[in-house]
């Protein structure tokens, strides 16, 4: 049994190298019938915010609430579903769909549990991991703005989960052109638990 959920697709790899989580977002409203670019999304609904210095060391947001840095380029990151949560729902007010959809943070269920969704024919904006390679050992430091030291696990990746199979889970994965591809099921599992169970999606009202 093969069910996959229709969702245009967007490459984020020219413009946007490192907006996944924005681009899947993007993908989820357009399926949705909401007609946004990845531009205005960044620009208007995203909270991101640059890193600084300050007496010699360096500071940046917190992953949770803000996007750190710049979704255009490499000196931006990522960020965790409360701040997609945030995004799409300032994306669902500007666009005049908030009393169509409402968002909903699934984080902590895992990808079997999300194809609820697909069963109804909403895709999840999932994370997981570049190429479902592992999370490396070695972090990326640095510090929030109360100076707690902030750890980032690299290879954070987002994409568009649309559809399962028996053997597969299906995405839309933004990274370097890979289109609509199938990941071995354990292998999604072990990779969306590794970079904490974060899913976002929408619900119709």
């Amino acid at each position: 049994m093969k069910k996959i959920v229709s969702a245009p697709y967007i490459d984020q790899t020219e413009r946007w190298v490192n907006g996944c989580e924005s681009i899947s977002s993007v993908m989820l409203l357009q399926a949705m019938g909401i007609a946004i670019d990845p531009d205005t999304f960044i620009e208007r609904d995203l909270p991101h915010a640059p890193y600084w210095d300050y007496d010699g060391k360096l500071y940046g947001p917190d992953p949770y609430e803000v996007y750190p840095g710049d979704p255009h380029d490499h000196t931006g990151y990522g960020c965790y579903a409360p701040c997609i949560v945030k995004a799409l729902q300032s994306a669902l007010d500007h666009e005049g769909a908030a009393d169509a959809f409402e968002v909903v943070d699934e984080t902590g269920k895992t990808a079997a549990q999300l194809c609820e969704y697909i069963d109804a024919g909403m895709p999840v904006v999932f994370w997981a991991t570049l190429d479902f390679t592992p999370v490396p050992e070695e972090r990326d430091h640095w510090l929030l703005a109360d100076g707690t030291d902030f750890a980032w696990k690299c290879h954070e990746h987002c994409l568009l989960l649309v559809g399962y199979d028996d053997e597969h889970y299906w995405f839309n994965d933004p990274w370097h052109n890979h289109g609509v591809c199938a990941q071995p099921k354990a292998l999604v599992e072990d990779c969306h638990a590794a970079q904490g169970l974060f899913a976002v999606t929408l619900k119709r009202k």
